[in-house]
């Protein structure tokens, strides 16, 4: 097959999903392996145990076959002000960030051409992310408006609009098979952070892991994010108590009253039931959904956690990878019968941060006692976010109703990703 044929949604406004073969849709587990280096993914969601009704959280990923092997795309779109931009993002990212690298690609091989031995260099696939990013969100934003004030339709303008009013951050990795690469890119809060089975000077496993942070959480306690805005904004206060003109994150798909100007945000309010502009709206746009995109090689054995940041308000990077690392070591050993395996934070296989800055436990007077009971890895990390070995505290947190659950807990989304051997190595040895 040629990248031609594998290129399965068109540019311009991607409005088309993959097709149903390539990708994954299911809540509780999904399964896919790559021809040349292999991985298992584990998800789970709640859509039942969030303060938000309905669920404002959405993930996508998407297995794509391509002359070279395997490529792979995963997608946690953590929406806020509703959820229109993230169910948005859920349906046009992947089809659009597919069709970008493809046109990528193929400028290295060649439309027709079956040749997997050149690659793009990271550097212009880390551009060609940034581009898609922002060109989604210029369609989200901007593209409409055109359209809504030829019409004088205020039905067309409230439905043509809704993504843009509301926002969702995005936090997208591609993995490329050939090259063992992971190309990470995030707009927002959540968080991607890569574990790592640790070696003696032997060789030898040692049984715990390395905590890599593949993201920085884009807010206002962020120093560069700070020294951004002050140098886009000078003379405006736009940070105050880490929140970006009172936004939880400081770059993020939609939220289009704080990028339209005065006059369209008036004209909107005037003519087509929109939303009367802030009265600190000097010189926007103060949010962009332009990405920071990383590169990581890829090793056998290496997992994946990418989450939403409800998940991060409970635990740090370094517990969630102790946790997989726990998780992954009790179903190695685990006998039908076994008693659930309970620890305490120091006693997990990563070593752990000096000071644990997240708030939830502390919010709920409980103190952090983790379990193993769980077979899905996402299921495992979701329940020690949410109170771990305290059945009781769990139990609560997932009793309450909303309004009041929004004050104890986020939604969650949770993918984790294993990356097993290299067939091609396991072929060498025989």
């Amino acid at each position: 097959m040629s990248l031609k044929e594998a290129k399965m949604v068109r540019r311009g406004y991607p409005d088309k999903l993959l097709p149903t073969p390539y990708v994954a849709r299911k809540w509780s587990i999904t399964i896919a392996t790559a021809r040349r280096r292999g991985f298992l993914l584990l998800v789970r969601v709640y859509p039942d145990m969030t303060p938000q009704i309905p669920l404002e959280d959405r993930h996508t990923e998407a297995v794509i076959p391509v002359p070279s092997g395997y490529w792979s795309l995963f997608g946690v779109y953590d929406g806020h002000s509703g959820t229109d931009t993230s169910v948005w993002l859920a349906e046009n990212l992947l089809p659009a960030v597919t069709g970008a690298l493809v046109d990528l690609y193929s400028k290295v091989t060649g439309a027709n051409s079956t040749d997997a031995t050149h690659q793009p260099p990271p550097s212009e696939i880390e551009a060609t992310l940034q581009e898609t990013f922002k060109r989604l969100d210029d369609d989200i934003v901007n593209a409409p408006l055109e359209a809504i004030f030829s019409s004088n339709s205020r039905h067309t303008a409230v439905t043509l609009l809704a993504p843009a009013y509301s926002g969702s951050c995005a936090l997208l990795s591609f993995y490329d098979a050939q090259s063992g690469l992971l190309h990470t890119a995030l707009t927002g809060d959540s968080r991607a952070v890569l574990g790592r089975q640790n070696y003696d000077e032997t060789g030898t496993p040692t049984g715990t892991y390395g905590v890599h942070a593949l993201t920085a959480d884009q807010n206002g306690w962020n120093p560069s994010e700070r020294e951004r805005l002050e140098t886009e904004h000078p003379n405006e206060t736009t940070v105050r108590n880490g929140r970006v003109m009172g936004y939880g994150m400081s770059r993020a798909f939609g939220d289009a009253v704080l990028k339209w100007s005065r006059e369209v945000q008036d004209r909107l309010k005037r003519e087509y039931l929109g939303r009367t502009p802030r009265p600190d709206l000097v010189t926007p746009p103060y949010l962009t959904a332009e990405p920071v995109v990383t590169t990581t090689q890829i090793l056998p054995g290496d997992f994946l956690i990418l989450a939403s940041d409800g998940l991060w308000e409970a635990l740090t990077n370094e517990e969630a990878v102790g946790l997989i690392g726990l998780w992954k070591d009790v179903r190695s050993k685990r006998s039908p019968g076994v008693d659930p395996l309970t620890v305490n934070p120091p006693e997990l296989p990563a070593r752990q941060a000096e000071s644990d800055g997240t708030v939830r436990y502390r919010q709920w007077g409980a103190k952090k006692r983790f379990v193993s009971v769980d077979e899905n890895a996402a299921t495992h990390l979701l329940r020690n976010a949410l109170g771990g070995a305290d059945s009781d505290l769990a139990a609560a947190l997932l009793s309450m109703k909303a309004p009041r659950s929004r004050v104890y807990r986020d939604d969650m989304t949770v993918v984790v990703v294993f990356f097993t051997e290299d067939d091609r190595r396991e072929t060498a040895r025989n």
